[in-house]
């Protein structure tokens, strides 16, 4: 087999390849939005998860949070919150001290949106 035989085959496989691995990754789940809702101080959380497929379960890689409860108590609870569940994976959460009604519905509303996954 002569250079030339040999590159132009190289090519052809490399693009084959590329081709193979697109394919691939276009039939890949991408990740889903997963809602829950808890009740808060002055009314219902909303808490939004945006998960994506990890082995046998799934990997949270986003949160939002709706809410009414008083935004200069409720919001700094509610991130530190959503930075402890992004951490840990987990729907238990260490409530924040002077936003337990806050801290509460977003664990409930956590944890419905997750077991809605299982379904």
């Amino acid at each position: 087999m002569d250079k030339e035989s040999l590159r132009k085959k190289s090519v052809v496989a490399f693009i084959v390849l590329g081709l193979v691995l697109m394919v691939v990754e276009a039939n890949r789940p991408g990740p889903m939005v997963v809602e829950g809702v808890g009740s808060g101080y002055n009314d219902d959380l909303v808490v939004s998860l945006k998960v994506k497929p990890k082995g046998d379960g799934f990997k949270i890689i986003g949160v939002d949070v709706t809410h009414q409860d008083t935004p200069p108590i409720a919001d700094p609870a509610l991130e530190s919150l959503k930075s402890q569940l992004l951490q840990n994976q987990t729907s238990e959460l260490d409530i924040i001290s002077g936003a337990t009604y806050t801290s509460e519905g977003f664990k409930e509303a956590t944890q419905n949106a997750l077991e809605s996954l299982k379904k």
